[in-house]
């Protein structure tokens, strides 16, 4: 068996500049293949790692299919109670903090709503004449495939598919290992008579989950002994498509410094928040960045995020994907993958 220990302690040698990390750990993304990774504490980065995506290795890491350099279309509809960094950087960002896609949760477009493989599907710019898997600056690589393709060409092996009953309620969780705020929601999607490479957006949209209770929790691992668990701040408000439910990210990043300290980041990366936080902690620990300095970038969250969603009664039993849409506030990124569900009476 191979050691994927190694492997993924390599995998951080390679890892592209991009500005936020997010998984879907439960139930097991295509991208993690036969289910090596799931839950595992400080891991949900490295499925995938050895899926030949580009010419570089480790470029198939879960945490970099994502869609890059993505806005919202018109102004912020987010109530202000649900911001997640409330404090800007010194100096003025690079990127403004004011069309991210949090600030309108849902209405930012994608490219994929299963994620691709280093964000810039058209390259940076789009057009440009660099080759597959040259970094990008503003985060990820260029000219990967989509998801969807992928899947039917060459193929994510050993995908694992997982039993929802009808009317229940199940548990779903996601892994982070770069903080940049914001909120996500849980999506349905029949599989269509075309096959995988038909997935869209506007599928997934039409059938948003629900979550279940005010509450959510950090689980380490699959030990359901270890969780924290805690409100949740969910909202209906001001969301695309109108009513569809979206929980915001518990845990808060560091709030900035004037000093620009060690590689120019203001604070961003200290592990533990000496000047505070963007928001009150849910739980005592619970705040960062979610990974310390360079060169290593190691992950600190051993945690994985996880909430209870609702199955509606109304479904019809077959074949769906759900996808997992992390839209981020401090950078203009939607993070998104999926997972292959059968919905059985």
């Amino acid at each position: 068996m191979l050691n994927y220990l190694t492997i993924f302690a390599s995998a951080f040698l390679f890892l592209p500049g991009a500005l936020g990390h997010g998984s879907l750990v439960k139930p097991f993304s295509w991208i993690d293949t036969g289910g090596y990774v799931g839950m595992a504490p400080y891991s949900s980065c490295y499925a995938g790692a050895l899926l030949p995506v580009s010419p570089i290795p480790f470029q198939g890491l879960s945490c970099y299919w994502f869609n890059n350099f993505t806005f919202i279309p018109g102004e912020p509809t987010l109530d202000p109670a649900m911001k997640t960094f409330r404090q800007h950087p010194f100096p003025v960002p690079v990127h403004p903090l004011d069309n991210t896609p949090w600030l309108a949760p849902g209405s930012a477009p994608v490219f994929s709503p299963c994620g691709v493989a280093g964000g810039n599907p058209n390259g940076c710019p789009p057009g440009s004449t660099q080759g597959a898997g040259d970094l990008c600056r503003g985060g990820g690589w260029a000219y990967g495939p989509l998801a969807e393709d992928y899947y039917v060409d060459p193929g994510f092996p050993n995908v694992m598919t997982t039993e929802w009953k009808i009317g229940s309620i199940v548990e779903a969780g996601w892994g982070m290992v770069a903080n940049h705020g914001g909120g996500y929601s849980y999506r349905l999607c029949k599989v269509p008579e075309e096959g995988m490479g038909s997935l869209k957006e506007e599928c997934f949209q039409q059938n948003h989950l629900e979550f279940s209770g005010d509450v959510q929790w950090v689980q380490y691992g699959d030990d359901a002994e270890s969780k924290i668990e805690f409100e949740a701040h969910r909202t209906k408000e001001g969301t695309f498509p109108e009513g569809s439910e979206w929980t915001m990210n518990p845990i808060p990043a560091c709030l900035f410094t004037s000093d620009p300290g060690p590689f120019g980041v203001y604070g961003a990366w200290d592990v533990n928040c000496t000047e505070g936080t963007q928001f009150p902690p849910p739980a005592p620990g619970l705040f960062g960045a979610g990974h310390g300095l360079p060169p290593a970038l190691a992950p600190t969250f051993g945690f994985s995020i996880v909430d209870q969603l609702v199955v509606p009664n109304d479904m019809n039993p077959g074949e769906y994907v759900l996808s997992f849409r992390w839209d981020s506030e401090q950078t203009q990124q939607v993070w998104s993958q999926c997972a292959n569900i059968k919905l059985v009476l």
